[in-house]
C-alpha cells in the first residue's frame, strides 16, 4: 500500500495542490490504511468508509473539519488510484442512493440458522443481538458477561461509549452451546488455536453465512448491526435509547437509521387516543 501512497503524493504534486495540502491529504491517506489494516482494498465498502469518517468526527468532539479533509483525501485516492468514485460527501454522510445495505429480519435470521458452528453462531447471533460493532466483539471478555442478571458490559473504545446491555432471553441458549463445547477463558470469543480473532477471519465466517443462505446483498458483519438499528425503530423504540443502546455520542449519528427505517405511520397511536372527557 504504501507505494501507491507514494503514486497518489506524486500525482498531487504534479497538481495544484500546496505543500501543506499535500502534507495532510497523505497523513489522512497512512491513517485510514492503518484502520483497515486487515481488510483488502476490493472489501473497503463505501459503507466502512461513511462509518470511518462519521466516527473521526466524533472523535474531535462533533467538528466535521477533520473527517472532511479526510473524506477529501479518501476520496480523491480512490478515484485516481482505483478509478472509484466514492457515493459518499466528504463529512462521511451517504448520499441518498448509498445509505447501508439492510438485512430483512428473515435474512438475518437464515445468516445466523445457516451457521452449524456452534462458536460462529454465537459470534453472529451475539453481534445482532445487540446491535454490535466487529471491535467490541473481538475485545469482549468472558467477564463482561453476567448471565445471573443477563446483563452484558460493552467495553468503552476511542469512539463509542462504555454501556450495560440486556441479554436477550433467546441468546442465551446460544451462548450456553458455545460455553459447553469450546469453553472460553478469558477472551469470550478466539479464533484457531486460542489466538484472538481477526476482524478478516470474522468478515469470512459472515461471507460464507451469507452465501450458504443464498442472500445477494453486499453485506459485512457491520451491516448486522445498521440491521439491527433500522428494525429497533421499525418496532418503535426511542431513538434516544437505541443511541444509548448503540453507545453513539451524538444523536447525529444515530439519525441516519431514519432515512432507512420503514415506520408504519398507520400504526402508531396518539395518547390523544387514551385521554378521557
Amino acid at each position: 500500500m504504501t507505494h501507491l501512497i507514494e503514486r497518489f503524493t506524486e500525482i498531487l504534486k504534479k497538481g495544484k495542490y500546496n505543500s501543506q495540502t499535500i502534507a495532510a491529504y497523505r497523513n489522512a491517506i497512512f491513517v485510514f490504511y492503518n484502520h483497515f489494516r486487515d481488510l483488502p482494498q476490493s472489501k473497503i465498502t463505501e459503507e466502512l468508509i461513511s462509518n470511518y469518517l462519521i466516527e473521526l468526527s466524533e472523535k474531535k468532539g462533533g467538528s466535521t473539519d477533520a473527517s472532511k479533509q479526510a473524506g477529501k483525501a479518501i476520496k480523491l485516492f480512490f478515484e485516481v488510484i482505483f478509478k472509484r468514485k466514492l457515493g459518499i460527501k466528504a463529512s462521511g454522510e451517504m448520499k441518498e442512493d448509498t445509505l447501508p445495505e439492510i438485512l430483512t429480519e428473515n435474512e438475518v435470521e437464515s445468516i445466523i440458522g445457516a451457521l452449524d458452528n456452534p462458536k460462529h453462531k454465537a459470534l453472529m447471533a451475539t453481534i445482532y443481538a445487540m446491535g454490535l460493532k466487529l471491535s467490541d466483539i473481538l475485545i469482549m471478555k468472558v467477564n463482561d458477561l453476567d448471565m445471573e442478571t443477563k446483563l452484558i458490559m460493552v467495553p468503552p473504545s476511542k469512539t463509542d461509549k462504555g454501556r450495560k446491555l440486556k441479554i436477550p432471553n433467546k441468546l442465551i441458549p446460544i451462548l450456553m452451546a458455545y460455553f459447553d463445547k469450546h469453553k472460553p477463558k478469558e477472551l469470550l470469543f478466539v479464533g484457531e488455536k486460542g489466538k484472538p480473532y481477526s476482524p478478516r477471519s470474522v468478515q469470512l465466517v459472515f461471507q460464507q453465512a451469507l452465501v450458504k443462505a443464498k442472500i445477494e446483498k453486499n453485506a459485512t458483519v457491520h451491516t448486522l448491526r445498521h440491521s439491527y438499528a433500522v428494525h429497533c425503530l421499525e418496532r418503535g423504540i426511542d431513538i434516544h435509547l437505541l443511541k444509548e443502546i448503540l453507545g453513539h455520542k451524538y444523536l447525529q449519528t444515530t439519525s441516519m437509521y431514519y432515512q432507512i427505517a420503514q415506520i408504519d405511520l398507520a400504526n402508531i397511536r396518539s395518547p390523544f387516543e387514551d385521554l378521557e372527557f
